[in-house]
C-alpha cells in the first residue's frame, strides 16, 4: 500500500545499524466519539531522501512517500514500513543539541514467544 501525505507522526526512537536508518513512530486517530486510537510503528525504514533528513526524537514529521508491506517471519505475518521521503514539521531539538545515537541503541525484535497474540 502507497502512502502520501500522511500528517502528524512522532519519532519515538532513531537507530542506525549496519548503514539502515530506522524510526519507531506513533500516531493517532480521534473517533466520532471525542477519544483516540493510537498506533506504534517500530523499525521503520528510511531510504533515500529520507535516510538524509536530520531527525531527533520526539520530532514531529510528515511522511510524503512512504509503502506499507506484508512481511512473513516465522510463519507469522508483520507490518513493514519503508519511508522514502519525509519532512519534519516540528522538531523537538530546538537547543540545537545532537541526539547520541550509539550501537547500544538498536531495536531488537522479540521472540515469538512475546507476542501478545501468542497462546
Amino acid at each position: 500500500m502507497q502512502v502520501r501525505d500522511s500528517r502528524y507522526h512522532k519519532v519515538w526512537k532513531i537507530t542506525n545499524e549496519k548503514g539502515m536508518k530506522k524510526i519507531d513512530l506513533g500516531d493517532s486517530k480521534k473517533n466520532q466519539d471525542g477519544t483516540y486510537e493510537n498506533w506504534t510503528w517500530f523499525g521503520c525504514l528510511l531510504v533515500g531522501e529520507a535516510k538524509n533528513v536530520e531527525l531527533h526524537e520526539k520530532d514531529t514529521i510528515t511522511i510524503n512517500a512512504a509503502q506499507v508491506q506484508k512481511r512473513k517471519y516465522k510463519d507469522k505475518y508483520y507490518d513493514n514500513v519503508v519511508i522514502f521521503n519525509l519532512e519534519v514539521t516540528e522538531s523537538a531539538n530546538q537547543d540545537g543539541e545532537e541526539n547520541d545515537i550509539t550501537e547500544d541503541d538498536v531495536f531488537e525484535p522479540t521472540d515469538d514467544e512475546d507476542m501478545p497474540w501468542e497462546d
